[in-house]
């Protein structure tokens, strides 16, 4: 390095040693004890990407971003020039003014953290050998990112091949394990015709490579495409508190309120936002307005939804105390005056039973208006819950046939689409509970609108899980009819089975001899610290 070069890095270096901090920490904890952050928040972290050159090193050490993102490749890569020498490349460049061993040296004379991107395998092990000499002699210090493509992912022909995931741990392991993995999806996107998002496949096949690692995972997710996957990415998020997300974009940038969508659904410690300005600047003005309205995932969970209306300033008062879901109210819609009397006071669960109208056999109309001159139709609580936006009431559909349910469907992706549906809802298909009334019930949520938590109505007991539905990526939710329920022990122990895998809905037995649920709900009670989560009572009206 000339005395220039050294010089210039000296105007951006630490005045000071580095406190230990193990490469393998977690970055908020890092950047909180640098002081660059005051709280655990990814959105406040921010990165500076393609630092490769030396002249775009300089630049990014000399910047406010606290992450320095950069690619590694080999000297020559591909050619018959290769050398075994990492350098900072992106692809399609083979050639650098600036080596790894150089890059590392530079970066860690400052108080950045590092993320290095291999787009191949050929320079992962000789960049983990690097790594760990640099760790050894001079300790780096600071969280280190090994990011790569390991999945196959939306938009992508076969042909394209992601880096071979296998590998790629299995280097990282024998190496240098001490990181954070940055494993992602090989991902295109190209509008109208390529804008495919993430299948269950996909995510499913990411959980297989990750679920057995030591480290921390990150998974780099193509902003444009989180909303639409949700219900399989925050499945994916939910297996372990080791994973996070890291949104990125391309050159075409995601929509402030898709990235509102994200963070409204996931915890700030667990989600970073690599995204460019000007759209990260009102993103962030955007989040920290005071009272607005939570983009919530309607397939979440509903205690997260009544929970959080009971922790913010509003003016409705929830019944539930102390984050148990034993106090949520489920109320049966009947006509649009209850309605809207209900929608000025307190918060729970509007239940509404689906019928056919007699005028406009299809159209979901509410049961018992079915008939009247003035049937409240599906379409009109909808309009009324977009309308009111704020209340804290979600919605469950309990719904007879499957043209029904496909009509239904179609209507909640309506106004989801409209913005006008971020609120709980839940859907149940009535009658006949065979195993092929149950495809049909799951095949159209996961076709129509599969933003949902999909109730199974069981009436007899012991219930039994139709296969189809025990691998969804949706909430499931099993309501159990108060007469199914016999006494004994194994009734208990079997709830309990169900309530570790399921929300349970359970109609209210008042009966004297009622004693199983009694005792279940007790003992759910005393394991829980006098509150549940996710075990509701219902009557059998509702």
């Amino acid at each position: 390095m000339t005395l220039s070069a050294f010089t210039h890095l000296s105007l951006f270096c630490s005045s000071g040693p580095l406190p230990s901090f193990p490469t393998g920490g977690d970055m908020l904890d890092y950047l909180i004890q640098s002081g660059d952050i005051s709280e655990r928040d990814g959105l406040l972290a921010t990165w500076y990407h393609r630092a490769n050159g030396k002249e775009e090193m300089n630049k990014a050490l000399a910047s406010d971003a606290m992450i320095l993102e950069a690619d590694v490749t080999l000297e020559g890569y591909g050619t018959a020039n290769e050398k075994p020498i990492p350098i900072m490349a992106h692809p399609p460049d083979i050639y650098s003014d600036n080596t790894l061993d150089q890059w590392l040296d530079a970066v860690l004379a400052s108080r950045k953290g590092i993320k290095l991107d291999f787009k191949s395998l050929g320079s992962v092990g000789l960049s983990l050998d690097l790594l760990r000499q640099k760790n050894g002699s001079r300790e780096i210090n600071r969280p280190v990112w090994l990011n790569a493509d390991i999945i196959q992912g939306p938009n992508v022909p076969d042909f394209v091949p992601p880096v071979n995931g296998t590998s790629f741990l299995q280097l990282v392991q024998e190496s240098f394990p001490d990181v954070t993995l940055s494993l992602g999806w090989k991902v295109a996107y190209a509008p109208p015709l390529f804008n495919q998002t993430y299948t269950r496949h996909m995510v499913e096949e990411m959980f297989d490579m990750i679920k057995d690692v030591p480290q921390k995972v990150t998974l780099p997710l193509h902003a444009l495409l989180a909303r639409s996957g949700w219900q399989h990415i925050s499945w994916l998020l939910s297996q372990s508190s080791r994973f996070s997300l890291t949104l990125w974009q391309g050159s075409t940038h995601p929509t402030v309120s898709d990235l509102l969508f994200v963070r409204d659904n996931s915890h700030p410690a667990r989600v970073y936002y690599d995204i460019y300005e000007p759209t990260l600047s009102q993103f962030k003005q955007a989040a920290s307005q005071q009272g607005r309205l939570r983009r919530f995932y309607p397939g979440g969970d509903l205690m997260d939804f009544l929970c959080q209306v009971q922790d913010s300033h509003t003016n409705h008062q929830s019944t539930v105390t102390q984050h148990n879901s034993l106090e949520v109210q489920w109320f049966t819609v009947t006509e649009r005056t209850s309605l809207l009397a209900q929608l000025s006071d307190g918060a729970g669960m509007l239940v509404v039973h689906v019928a056919s109208d007699s005028n406009q056999p299809g159209v979901p109309v509410l049961e018992g208006s079915e008939k009247s001159s003035e049937a409240l139709t599906l379409q009109d609580v909808l309009q009324v819950l977009g309308q009111r936006a704020d209340v804290p009431w979600g919605l469950h559909l309990r719904i007879p046939t499957l043209q029904l349910l496909e009509a239904s469907l179609r209507l909640l992706h309506s106004a989801y689409s409209r913005e006008e549906l971020y609120r709980p809802v839940w859907i149940s298909m009535e009658g006949s509970q065979s195993e092929d009334s149950t495809n049909e019930f799951v095949s159209a949520v996961e076709r129509l609108f599969p933003y949902v938590t999909l109730v199974l109505t069981e009436q007899n007991w012991p219930p039994v899980i139709p296969a189809t539905a025990t691998g969804l990526s949706q909430r499931v939710a099993v309501h159990l009819n108060k007469a199914s329920l016999p006494e004994g022990q194994e009734v208990i122990n079997h709830l309990t089975r169900l309530i570790e895998r399921y929300d349970l809905l359970v109609e209210e037995d008042t009966r004297p001899s009622a004693g199983a649920f009694t005792a279940f709900k007790a003992l759910m009670t005393e394991r829980r610290g006098r509150t549940n989560t996710n075990l509701y009572v219902t009557s059998a009206q509702s």
